[in-house]
């Protein structure tokens, strides 16, 4: 018996249905029915019974699952008071997303309080998925996610399902990047017309557009390259002088190390629907012209049951600290 598997069971109650459960817990339907199968087996009786009105327990399944309840929230307890508070130690398992900003945070974070105590960090690069997956099931204690607002009605809606917070670190406009060797890298004023000959490059999070059953934010532009792992986006874009990618503002230390800038993108008409705006979508519109993708937001989720620890608060005061930077206008300038 394993603290995961009791969460397991306990979230079944709550959905009344293993199908829904397992979305909920973002496994599989057969996996998690392995597991209570195992569990049953392992302490003698059954928890749960099919009925009209779903899966419901039985009657010493409701006795285990009071104690399974009592448990889970007693370990919670027992976790944060031996690891988190410790005054010789810093203890911190976070998710983020790739994000220069989160990284100078965190090395700033860091430097100020990790002198002389002994590190238990885990810090991981996630997708939003992931990221709420390790909240919820408590192996990261907070996380940092990113998603295009045409998401945010959808994502608020499934955070307030699952029990969780949510802040706003920053909001901002992802910017055109390229190399300066790029054919349109000194033009003053770039509009979504003039990327239409280049070639994008894609290295987009689908797995909150999988889970909602949306479509994934779709390419901009005619011809596109589908990067699945972001981490070599600027080195690509440094040596493919043709391509072009929107991100969000990189710090001024990447560009000039792989040799690119970054440039503000207007729409024209020919960017617009027929209303005036963009696809739908995100991409481009029945007329085959380009749109340009809409706003993200980088949000901070937790457990609302939870208390955030002074380590963790001291994180995420160096993240609001240099969140600033992705929000300002990094975009270059004619003669930049």
């Amino acid at each position: 018996m394993n603290l995961n598997v009791l969460r397991y069971v306990i979230e079944v109650e709550k959905s009344r249905s293993i199908t829904g459960a397992a979305k909920q817990l973002f496994i599989s339907q057969p996996n998690l029915s392995r597991d209570i199968r195992e569990l049953e087996d392992e302490i003698g009786f059954s928890i749960f019974t099919r009925s009209s009105r779903g899966v419901v327990p039985t009657d010493r399944g409701r006795e285990f699952l009071l104690l399974a309840k009592k448990a889970v929230r007693q370990y919670q307890a027992l976790e944060h008071f031996c690891t988190k508070e410790e005054h010789g130690s810093l203890s911190l398992q976070i998710c983020v997303p790739k994000a220069g900003y989160i990284h100078t945070a965190f090395a700033s974070f860091l430097t100020k309080h990790a002198k002389g105590r002994t590190l238990s960090v885990d810090y991981r690069e996630t997708g939003t998925m992931d990221a709420i997956r390790d909240v919820c099931l408590r192996s990261a204690s907070l996380a940092i996610i990113r998603f295009s607002d045409r998401y945010e009605r959808s994502l608020f809606s499934l955070l307030k399902r699952k029990e969780l917070a949510g802040e706003v670190i920053c909001r901002f406009e992802p910017l055109a990047v390229m190399s300066e060797r790029h054919p349109l890298a000194g033009t003053s004023v770039l509009t979504a017309d003039m990327l239409e000959q280049s070639v994008e490059v894609l290295c987009e999070d689908t797995s909150l557009a999988d889970y909602l059953n949306e479509p994934a934010e779709s390419e901009h532009f005619p011809s596109v390259i589908r990067l699945h792992e972001g981490s070599g986006l600027p080195g690509l874009l440094s040596h493919l002088t043709s391509a072009f990618a929107f991100t969000p503002p990189l710090p001024e230390s990447v560009l000039k190390d792989y040799h690119l800038v970054q440039k503000k993108c207007q729409a024209t008409r020919s960017g617009l629907n027929s209303h005036g705006g963009q696809n739908a979508h995100g991409g481009p519109n029945a007329h085959g012209a380009a749109c340009l993708p809409g706003k993200m937001t980088d949000l901070l989720i937790y457990p609302e049951d939870a208390r955030l620890t002074r380590v963790e608060n001291a994180f995420l005061e160096a993240v609001r600290q240099a969140a600033p930077a992705i929000q300002g206008d990094r975009s270059s300038r004619p003669g930049d």
